[in-house]
């Protein structure tokens, strides 16, 4: 009785160390473009999203912190101005496999940027 409780209990802690990481990724501008969080309507013509990917590695310890430059970004896609922004950071199942299989060595995360700007004419 005790061996299978000693048994799920492993399972547990595994599963629960698994879960745990380290992985931060910064959002910031470097001011090359006005990036806003509130809504202008003058500056809105178009909505563009994008995506985008950063890896960890030894369960989050490498790299301690990684950066997206929210102007470099949307200047990509051809905006010039931008407002009302928002970030969402997410795994897909296939990361979070790769994520389970590895025990956390390697650790995909994914963001999607959505902006709404003013395009560059």
């Amino acid at each position: 009785m005790f061996q299978k409780f000693g048994d799920l209990l492993s399972k547990v802690i595994l599963l629960v160390f698994l879960s745990i990481g380290c992985t931060t990724i910064h959002y910031q501008s470097n001011e090359t473009i006005p990036v806003l969080w509130g809504s202008q309507k003058e500056l809105t013509d178009e909505t563009k999203v994008v995506l985008g990917k950063k890896d960890f590695y030894l369960w989050g310890l490498y790299p301690k912190s990684q950066s997206v430059f929210l102007d470099d970004e949307f200047k990509k896609v051809g905006l010039q101005k931008v407002n009302k922004t928002v970030i969402e950071e997410f795994q897909t199942v296939l990361d979070k496999i790769k994520e389970y299989a590895t025990l956390g060595m390697y650790i995909p995360k994914r963001y999607k940027l959505i902006g709404h700007g003013k395009k560059v004419d």
